[in-house]
């Protein structure tokens, strides 16, 4: 990869028409169009989706961080500055969101701990799809060595291509601290995705 951009080679940036197409409809958006904001929710979702997931190592709560992100880009859409990409104003929204749903989760999983006492739970009831989506490919595992902020910065690179001033602009720090949280998670990935390699080789072999 690229250090100075923060791209890893192949990875397919925003074309121009479609950069065109979401500043229009964050245009619409912000005249109070609600077609639009319908367009850019379901061409976001998925990523969104993921995103979120990555971020929090979780799923508790995805779709009501979504409707929150949504939420802000439609009271917000006259703000956005149209000089950054849209991917990069949204995800940045979806950052801020995810980490505050984050504390939130930290702060009623303590709470409902002492009000278990042999009460039915319902931590680990989670819907199929998502599950699925989360354990999809060994990466999902070795994210959860990650602190946020370092899945964060990984995800953003490797999925969506964003240059690491982007990441920088995004995260609301300064492009060192981008370039460090990038190099502490890859010294922690490389022995865990080396560890679920070999396990997976001797699950074939058992076959």
């Amino acid at each position: 990869m690229n250090e100075n951009k923060g791209q890893p080679s192949g990875t397919e940036r925003i074309s121009p028409s479609k950069h065109q197409k979401e500043v229009a409809l964050i245009t619409l958006i912000a005249s109070g169009d609600e077609n639009a904001l319908e367009q850019l929710y379901h061409a976001y979702y998925s990523r969104l989706l993921r995103f979120i997931i990555r971020i929090t190592g979780c799923m508790h709560q995805v779709e009501e961080v979504i409707n929150e992100v949504m939420y802000v880009v439609w009271q917000k859409a006259s703000t956005y500055n149209k000089n950054c990409q849209p991917s990069t104003w949204i995800f940045g929204i979806a950052y801020n969101k995810a980490r505050k749903s984050m504390q939130k989760s930290w702060f009623d999983k303590a709470e409902s701990l002492d009000a278990m006492d042999g009460e039915n739970s319902m931590f680990g009831r989670y819907d199929p799809e998502l599950k699925l989506l989360e354990m999809q490919n060994w990466l999902e595992a070795a994210f959860k060595v990650l602190s946020p902020d370092q899945r964060t910065v990984v995800e953003l690179t490797y999925f969506y291509g964003l240059h690491y001033s982007e990441i920088a602009e995004l995260m609301q720090c300064p492009e060192n601290t981008v370039k460090t949280r990038m190099h502490h998670a890859r010294k922690k990935l490389a022995p865990t995705l080396l560890r679920l390699e070999n396990a997976n080789l001797m699950s074939r072999n058992n076959r």
